[in-house]
């Protein structure tokens, strides 16, 4: 099956898909990727690998003759590549196939689920098994800080991985996460979202169930269980399951947490016993959800105190996650991935703790599939009204939705203004930029969330 040498990848700017690809590329396989778009910071990571890329989508991309061709899970029918592909009978799979079959394999494969923390949690518990010289393998939906990639194919037993619940592509409508013969498992939360594939919150943790159900009874399944949808679907698991989090039902309790200036200290206790005590880069309690999981994690496969809490107290964090991006007119401005109204709540909770006292002007595109539908309509405010100033961008391919479905934004707007709040809405983003430029000064702070790239808005900021 992986006698190739040619691989073309569809919808190549996809965080994994990229990352995935540009390892191909330096294992020496010829590829090549199209995308209607390559925004950074994979798009340019692509590049930088002088990688040959098709802007847009046409049937004659696939010219080149692959071997084998790899359709990502934003392509539908009807794209001109994957309709020459089927009439063609090219060889295909989904990106999770290609890690299951050519990277994973035997290797204890340590996937990483939950609505929110995939990234930063992978992103530690790859830290903690490099550090500890396990030569690991990953694969990370964004860049930690201090790299250039996101994905590694090591010689050690490991294989790290953010398990997403998404749809794994338009031919195989199971997540993603069901691909990854996960050893050991971790759920941090479990919410609504991707609401264009799931009907409501039962669906979602029957799919977290499927998923609990296939992890072998010598793996592990590290639970949040301060989140009663992680207990729910962990309940009638047949693997032991090491349970987590702040309550006093926890065989490992987050204690005696103190912030101090730029440090976060805090407790680790299994069953009434101290295990470890980190002073980690200073954060919010979702952060330390994500650090205690890693450390269950590295601690179950034997690695050493010492060494793991080390590693924890040097991580920088992801690009993209809470990332300082410069300043406009004196104002620090931070990019964040947030796309969810939990993410939006938590991350605007952190910025203000972090900058106590300054105006937080918060910018957000509803580009996700889930907030750019009125799904999360009254959440979606509540959380934005955390910020003293709010300046939406345009909803993304609003056109595919209906009246009925579409987040309204007048109502957004004026629950917001009901708040005490000032809050505008602009279509293009250069009057998004305009309007920050306009509020921004040495007395605020700006934040930015989206997980595109808000239509080029930080090079409108100068930054």
């Amino acid at each position: 099956m992986f006698d190739i040498k040619k691989i073309h990848f569809i919808g190549i700017s996809g965080t994994l898909m990229g990352n995935a690809a540009i390892y191909l590329q330096r294992q020496g396989f010829e590829v090549r990727g199209s995308d209607k778009a390559f925004y950074p910071p994979i798009g340019d990571m692509l590049k930088n690998e002088k990688m040959f890329l098709y802007e847009g989508f046409d049937r004659k991309n696939l010219d080149w003759k692959p071997d084998l061709v790899i359709i990502g899970n934003s392509i539908s029918r009807g794209n001109p590549e994957a309709e020459r592909t089927l009439d063609e009978r090219l060889s295909f799979m989904a990106l999770p196939e290609l890690l299951k079959y050519m990277f994973i394999k035997d290797k204890n494969s340590i996937v990483v689920s939950g609505t929110h923390g995939k990234t930063t949690t992978t992103s530690i518990i790859s830290k903690i098994f490099t550090d500890a010289g396990k030569d690991p393998s990953y694969l990370i939906g964004g860049i930690p800080v201090g790299s250039d990639t996101g994905f590694k194919n090591g010689g050690g037993d490991y294989f790290i991985i953010e398990g997403d619940e998404y749809d794994t592509a338009f031919f195989d409508k199971r997540p993603k996460f069901v691909h990854y013969k996960p050893h050991c498992l971790i759920i941090n939360n479990i919410e609504f979202d991707h609401g264009d594939i799931y009907r409501d919150i039962d669906h979602i943790k029957l799919e977290f169930s499927r998923l609990v159900n296939i992890v072998p009874g010598n793996g592990l399944i590290v639970a949040n269980f301060d989140e009663q949808n992680v207990r729910d679907v962990v309940a009638k698991a047949h693997t032991p399951v090491a349970s987590f989090g702040t309550g006093e039902g926890c065989e490992w309790r987050i204690m005696n947490v103190k912030h101090e200036d730029v440090l976060t200290r805090f407790d680790l206790v299994k069953n009434g016993e101290p295990v470890v005590s980190p002073a980690v880069r200073r954060c919010g309690s979702y952060q330390l959800y994500n650090l205690t999981a890693g450390i269950i994690s590295a601690l179950f496969y034997g690695l050493d105190k010492s060494q793991v809490v080390r590693s924890i107290e040097s991580f920088q964090g992801v690009k993209r996650r809470m990332e300082y991006r410069g300043k406009v007119n004196g104002a620090p401005l931070i990019e964040d991935f947030a796309h969810h109204p939990t993410a939006v709540r938590n991350v605007l909770k952190e910025v203000r703790d972090e900058f106590h006292g300054k105006k937080l002007i918060a910018a957000f595109e509803p580009r996700s599939n889930t907030t750019k539908r009125n799904i999360f309509q009254d959440e979606l405010a509540e959380a934005l009204s955390i910020a003293d100033d709010i300046v939406i961008g345009k909803i993304d391919r609003e056109d595919q939705l209906t009246s009925d479905e579409k987040l309204d934004m007048n109502k957004l707007l004026s629950d917001l203004k009901a708040k005490g709040k000032s809050a505008v809405h602009y279509d293009d983003s250069g009057e998004v930029a305009e309007y920050i430029k306009s509020r921004a000064d040495a007395d605020s702070v700006i934040l930015i969330m989206t997980n595109g790239s808000f239509d080029g808005i930080f090079k409108k900021l100068g930054v």
